[in-house]
């Protein structure tokens, strides 16, 4: 598909027809998450399921292996014979943007930003508030369960032991420094307390990512996790803080 000047015309409907299609691309959005955690081929059920003929034809497809640009085509062709226009356009082709995101192994929330930018930018607003809503309560139950959670190894109880010393700016000049990937490989084994002092420094939006990233990891190598706790503690060190006290 060519997303130009012709396809905008050619795709335009109401804002009430835009808002239905945000609860598609929140149902996309899912089945990302669900492949990204637990493969392909678990879309199997909603392959099979699925109401939408052409989210289903896609699913399918792509629980087969089919070449990825075997399935746009196929999609695309359904798309372009059927001759839609407006809101049946526009969903067509969220399904088709979506599957392929999906197929790409893209991040969710890469491809969340996507398929929104079909909806334009009003939409945006709208989908976050009654699509995201939800990971208020996410977060706070995540961080309840950190709780009473102790550090894994030794190394994760120093850099725990630091963190709890911390003072709240001290924490937000660390959080600074320190890339989100390598945050979440260094804080996963920590004590809950020093994860929690970690996320009450973070936005709402910061921290709900830093939670997305964790709970998204691959099972790590002992080396790949001490690298991101030495990462960490370098980090510490440039603050000129006493490490050792």
């Amino acid at each position: 598909m060519e997303y130009n000047w012709q396809f905008s015309q050619k795709s335009q409907c109401s804002q009430d027809d835009k808002r239905e299609c945000l609860g598609l691309v929140s149902e996309l959005i899912a089945l990302s998450k669900v492949a990204r955690r637990n493969g392909l081929l678990s879309l199997v059920p909603y392959a099979e399921k699925n109401s939408s003929f052409l989210l289903r034809k896609g699913l399918q497809l792509v629980v087969d292996g089919v070449n990825p640009q075997v399935t746009r085509d196929v999609l695309e062709s359904y798309i372009l014979s059927g001759d839609y226009n407006g809101k049946e356009l526009l969903e067509r082709c969220i399904i088709l943007e979506g599957v392929a995101a999906i197929q790409k192994g893209m991040h969710p929330k890469v491809a969340k930003e996507f398929l929104l930018s079909f909806l334009g930018e009003e939409s945006y607003s709208v989908f976050e508030e009654e699509y995201e809503d939800g990971e208020k309560d996410s977060l706070e139950t995540y961080l309840q369960r950190l709780e009473d959670r102790a550090a894994s190894s030794d190394l994760e109880s120093r850099l725990d032991n630091i963190i709890l010393k911390l003072n709240n700016d001290e924490i937000e000049k660390f959080l600074m420094e320190i890339n989100t990937g390598d945050l979440a490989k260094a804080i996963k084994g920590l004590g809950g307390q020093a994860q929690i002092r970690l996320f009450n420094n973070l936005s709402r939006k910061a921290a709900n990512a830093l939670k997305d990233v964790i709970e998204e990891l691959d099972p790590m190598e002992e080396a790949e996790m001490k690298e991101a706790r030495d990462i960490a503690l370098d980090i510490l060190a440039d603050l000129d803080l006493d490490l050792d006290s």
